[in-house]
């Protein structure tokens, strides 16, 4: 089965890297396809309690750039943790995650780490931006690299790995011990998208930072009155 499966094993984690963005966006639109509610229930309820965490990560870097930053974290995390559990289903070619394989982990930190970029450079513009990577260190860039290098080194190797041993197990004894092995998976399959969420929120925290001064992250120059409907509701709002 495997000297069959290895000459095509980049069309197959490409096929499945497509089916889990298909099912992924088929459930964004079941979710979305009806009227959103003040008082949100069934899907829409599942649908706020999964991207709550995102826009509360969201808000303590910019409360400005919610709907930017909030969706990017939120597409992250869903897409590592659904391609991690195809490591669990019992369908031959399907069981292959394509985070088991280096270069969708390589793929997904370069589009964290250039997503942070773009994001900095859409909330303090490109020159602040581009800033951010020579200064106060010119080695920042050699530090962007190496952030790109553990994002896809700690994912690759933590769920590579569980396949592995997976297939070695199935291998020596095929009943029974694979069944413990797919329960002890699930742990990297929910750990790694977390830690790979945050890491990502803790590089987006230190690109989006705006220094503190009137009209740039700062304070409001003007005060609003407690009955203004802009005290209470523009908070509400982001």
């Amino acid at each position: 089965m495997q000297e069959t499966v290895a000459p095509h094993l980049p069309y197959i984690v490409i096929f499945n890297l497509l089916v889990v963005s298909t099912v992924l966006i088929g459930l964004g639109i079941a979710a979305t396809a009806r009227p959103l509610k003040e008082l949100p229930e069934g899907r829409q309820n599942a649908a706020e309690l999964v991207l709550e965490w995102f826009v509360t990560q969201a808000r303590r870097m910019d409360p400005g750039s919610v709907r930017l930053i909030a969706p990017f974290l939120a597409t992250l995390f869903l897409l590592i943790f659904a391609s991690n559990l195809l490591a669990l289903l019992p369908v031959p070619l399907l069981k292959i995650p394509p985070t088991a394989y280096f270069s969708v982990p390589l793929g997904l930190a370069l589009v964290s780490v250039l997503g942070g970029v773009a994001m900095s450079a859409s909330v303090r513009g490109i020159g602040s931006a581009l800033k951010h990577l020579v200064w106060p260190n010119p080695l920042q860039l050699v530090g962007e690299a190496s952030h790109t290098l553990s994002l896809s080194l700690r994912l690759y190797g933590n769920i590579g790995a569980g396949v592995l041993v997976a297939a070695l197990a199935a291998q020596a004894a095929p009943y029974g011990l694979p069944l413990v092995i797919d329960a002890l998976e699930l742990i990297p399959a929910v750990v790694q998208p977390v830690v790979f969420t945050l890491l990502t929120a803790s590089f987006l925290s230190t690109a989006v930072h705006r220094e503190p001064g009137p009209g740039k992250g700062g304070e409001p120059t003007t005060k609003l009155k407690p009955g203004s409907p802009l005290s209470l509701e523009s908070g509400r709002a982001q």
